[in-house]
């Protein structure tokens, strides 16, 4: 160990750079600490930059020492101090973008007169899985300051609010002994959901006026609506056969609220419900899409996870009357989704059935998906009777699978197909081809 000691003294140690740059200072500076999760490290590095100012001295290391015992602790045999090389690694900042950023970074300032002087510290622990912030400045009182200051900032400036978030969440792991071998770890990445727009979706106008009310008008009218004592917040369950367009509509809100910070919450992500609303009061005004919320949050007599059902229900009752955080659900099977949560105004406020289109909106929807063909030879009328009772996912893999008949007409050269009435006939027969008399439900009818 004395040759190790001796190999890492030979390098720059972080308390002499220190010692270098604030000089007697260093003696007299409190130290103030807070760990946060490491989704937010990327926004806490540039919320420490912009506090720590132009003028601050900059210092790229990994080194895991406390910054207590950088400032007042000697070295013995048994420390190591050696700056070294922080490595850099990427972090999303958008989606399909990343910038790459030291694993640990200290800022160092001193004021000209030599009267004063602060230090920060960002660490991304991979052992612990944390961002770990530290400050340290004449007073305690300075040193929490700063953390506060660089927190505060770090949400308001944050790369997720206002975005498109897919959580992620990884449980702890223990080996035989008892030890962790894995930390539990949320991981907020950016959504490769694109929004759906007004031209893009085809929805009744009940739905829509629905959708506005419950959900839109809270977050784009929320400061009006407050001042006249209405709560921007509210639980809304979308409900019906799968393939009626649920996920689009939640995909549509999306696009009419781009201020507002949406989070899909799916699968294990679902097991760490106190986080997922951490988050979204971090970044609100914010709305939590659950999708497929019956797997999860069934009826309590039968299900497993009655721990996490019961934590959902606590975090949609603490919401307080201010803050503009909304929860929208989708179910395929409101029967098996509990009773408290569903039927508990305050916590689902509004159910919205949405079934199988009526005759109109499955005119609309097949106009909406022929768009872009040769379609002037069809008959929007009779399509729609032939498709009664079925969905919106059906109709748009019918129309696919003719404009595919259709094709066969054409040479490998040709270019866009004239649809015919023939096609779709033949696309429904093969789609509906069963001796089974179920298929028709499975397939979307």
């Amino acid at each position: 160990m004395g040759f190790l000691s001796n190999l890492f003294n030979s390098e720059p140690q972080m308390d002499d750079r220190l010692e270098e740059l604030i000089g007697p200072l260093k003696s007299l500076l409190v130290c103030s600490a807070l760990e946060l999760p490491e989704y937010r490290y990327l926004d806490l590095y540039h919320a420490a930059a912009a506090r720590a100012g132009d003028h601050a001295k900059v210092i790229e290391s990994e080194l895991m020492e406390e910054l207590t015992q950088l400032l007042h602790t000697g070295r013995n045999q048994w420390t190591v101090r050696a700056i070294g090389k922080a490595n850099r690694v990427p972090f999303a900042n958008g989606p399909g973008s990343e910038e790459f950023l030291p694993n640990g970074c200290f800022w160092v300032y001193r004021s000209g007169d030599n009267s004063s002087a602060f230090v920060i510290r960002l660490l991304r622990n991979r052992v612990t899985g944390k961002a770990h912030l530290e400050a340290a400045a004449p007073s305690p009182e300075l040193a929490e300051g700063i953390i506060n200051d660089i927190v505060e900032a770090s949400s308001r400036n944050s790369v997720y609010r206002g975005k498109i978030l897919h959580l992620s969440y990884s449980s702890e792991r223990r080996d035989e002994y008892g030890d962790v071998e894995k930390q539990e770890m949320l991981r907020v990445l950016f959504s490769p959901i694109t929004p759906v727009g007004s031209a893009d979706i085809v929805l009744s106008e009940q739905h829509r006026a629905l959708l506005k009310r419950n959900v839109i008008d809270l977050a784009t009218r929320r400061e009006l609506l407050k001042a006249n004592g209405v709560p921007p917040k509210r639980g809304v369950l979308l409900h019906g056969p799968p393939g009626t367009g649920k996920t689009y509509a939640c995909r549509h809100l999306c696009n009419e609220m781009p201020e507002v910070t949406h989070i899909f919450v799916t699968g294990s992500s679902l097991a760490n419900v106190g986080a997922v609303f951490s988050l979204a009061r971090l970044f609100q005004p914010s709305v939590v899409f659950v999708e497929d919320a019956d797997l999860m949050f069934n009826n309590r007599d039968v299900n497993m996870n009655t721990g996490i059902l019961g934590e959902l229900m606590d975090q949609m009752d603490g919401l307080r009357v201010h803050e503009a955080i909304s929860v929208v659900m989708t179910t395929n099977a409101i029967d098996r989704m509990e009773d408290a949560l569903k039927d508990r105004p305050g916590r689902i406020s509004q159910c919205i059935y949405m079934g199988a289109p009526d005759a109109d909106l499955r005119a609309r929807f097949i106009r909406h998906q022929l768009r872009d063909y040769d379609s002037g030879h069809l008959d929007i009328g009779t399509l729609s009777a032939e498709t009664d009772g079925a969905s919106q996912a059906f109709i748009k893999e019918w129309v696919f699978r003719a404009v595919q008949i259709g094709c066969e007409r054409l040479s490998d050269e040709a270019g866009a197909v004239a649809l015919q009435q023939t096609d779709f006939s033949e696309a429904l027969s093969e789609m509906r081809l069963s001796e089974d008399r179920s298929a028709g439900k499975i397939i979307g009818f």
